[in-house]
């Protein structure tokens, strides 16, 4: 069974249980290439964010399933099973939405 880390997000119901297990999965086989979290992280990704494809408008849970069980050059093949799979795409489309004000690197936003 894979271990929860520190930044995953908390429980709260089979739901909330699930995005924590895909944000396990994606913590140990996607974070040294995304930043797989809503903050910013240190370093550089060769990988989008996963905030910027949850909130891509072609995102969707099967656009996801396709995009993650299709060979990419810069990417590694994923053998997921279908529960770490919907656990995965779960997360990912939990980071949907409004967020919080986020600076990208390098830009400047004066907030109101």
């Amino acid at each position: 069974m894979l271990a929860t880390a520190a930044g995953a997000p908390a429980g709260g119901g089979p739901a909330e249980d699930h995005r924590v297990r895909g944000w396990t999965i994606a913590a140990q086989l996607c974070s040294q290439c995304h930043v797989i979290d809503r903050a910013a992280q240190p370093g550089e990704f060769v990988g989008p964010a996963f905030l910027r494809v949850a909130n891509m408008p072609s995102t969707t849970g099967p656009a996801l399933a396709v995009f993650l069980q299709s060979h990419h050059d810069r990417m590694p093949s994923l053998r997921l099973d279908r529960d770490e799979l919907d656990a995965v795409i779960d997360y990912i489309l939990s980071l949907k939405g409004p967020q919080p004000h986020i600076r990208e690197p390098g830009t400047f936003t004066e907030r109101p």
